[in-house]
Formats: structure tokens, C-alpha cells, sequence
């Protein structure tokens, strides 16, 4: 069966298989410009997706900080702990170690807190680049900056960390952070 029908000023056959085809010319497929227009829309919603990746890894890197130092607030708190009798040397640290106090080492409360503060803040320092730390008793705990921790020696005790991020664009000294635990 062969039927004919009349389509837009053209004539189409329609047999078997071959139902109703479009005539070859302006309705054939997309022109230049819808091709354009949907490329240009495709970049852009690329573009976005590209800065939201970026800022979620930049604010996952900030958060993995935040979390490693808390966990070394949270170790140096227990070091004192497990170690009162040398507070003094924890508030002020001293320039240099006299004994490596590991294992089986007979060390003086002290020196093991000498120890335990140099190793701390090696560690800290590794671990967050360019972090430092400190133990003092500060009634505003929540001020200072590296360099600066604004300890007043009254009020609680308190362990506070300072690091610069990496948003050098917006702070061309690097991104001041502070974290501060407080010792009951």
C-alpha cells in the first residue's frame, strides 16, 4: 500500500516500512544557533559545577584542620592530666629538652613534660602545616592570633592552636585559625 500526502508544499510517499519521512531542507535537524545557544548553557552549568567542586574541597581540607586540632587540643589535655605536677612547665615550656623520656626512661615529672611539649608541637607543626601551639590561663579565651596568643594568666587553663589556611587571595598573609580547648 502506497499512500501520498501533501506536507508543506511537497509531496511525500509513504510505503511499507518507510512511513511518513520529513522532506530534506529547513526542518531537517538544529540550526547553528540552537546548537550554540545549548553549548553556551551546557558550559555555564559546567562552570558552576566546577567552583562548587572546588569550594567543597576547600572547605573539606579546612574541616579535616579543624578536626586534627582538636584531636591534638584533645592529647596535650591528657598529657597534663596524666602529668599535674609539672603544670608550670606546660604553661612555660622550656627551650630545650633534657631527657628523651620513652619507654622504660626513669624521667622527673618535668622532664617528661618537657618531653611531651616538644614532641606535641612537632607533631602539631607536621601534621597542620605551620601550626603552633601553647598552654596558658586566659579569661577570653576565645582571642589571640599566631604570634599574639593574648593570654592574660588569669582564669582557666586553656590550650590554644593557630594555623594559616591556604586563602592567600583574601588575606595575603594566609587565612589566621585558632582553636581553643579549655581545661577543667
Amino acid at each position: 500500500m502506497v499512500a501520498c500526502f501533501y506536507l508543506g508544499g511537497q509531496t511525500v510517499f509513504e510505503s511499507g516500512a518507510n512511513r511518513l519521512r520529513k522532506p530534506p531542507g529547513r526542518g531537517a535537524g538544529f540550526s547553528l544557533l540552537e546548537v550554540l545557544v545549548a553549548s553556551t548553557v551546557f558550559s555555564l552549568g559546567l562552570a558552576g559545577l566546577a567552583a562548587l567542586l572546588l569550594n567543597s574541597i576547600s572547605t573539606s581540607a579546612e574541616a579535616r584542620r579543624e578536626s586534627l586540632a582538636t584531636v591534638a587540643a584533645v592529647s596535650l589535655a591528657e598529657q597534663i592530666r596524666l602529668n599535674p605536677s609539672a603544670l608550670d612547665r606546660y604553661l612555660n615550656p622550656a627551650d630545650t629538652i633534657i631527657a628523651i623520656c620513652m619507654g622504660g626512661d626513669t624521667c622527673s615529672p618535668q622532664q617528661q613534660a618537657d618531653y611531651d611539649f616538644r614532641l606535641w608541637s612537632l607533631e602539631l607543626a607536621d601534621t597542620i602545616n605551620s601550626a603552633s601551639g601553647l598552654v596558658c590561663q586566659d579569661s577570653t579565651p576565645a582571642d589571640g592570633i599566631n604570634g599574639d596568643a593574648r593570654c592574660d594568666g588569669t582564669g582557666p587553663l586553656v590550650i590554644k592552636i593557630f594555623w594559616n589556611g591556604p586563602d592567600k587571595d583574601t588575606h595575603p598573609g594566609g587565612n589566621p585559625h585558632r582553636f581553643t580547648l579549655g581545661l577543667s
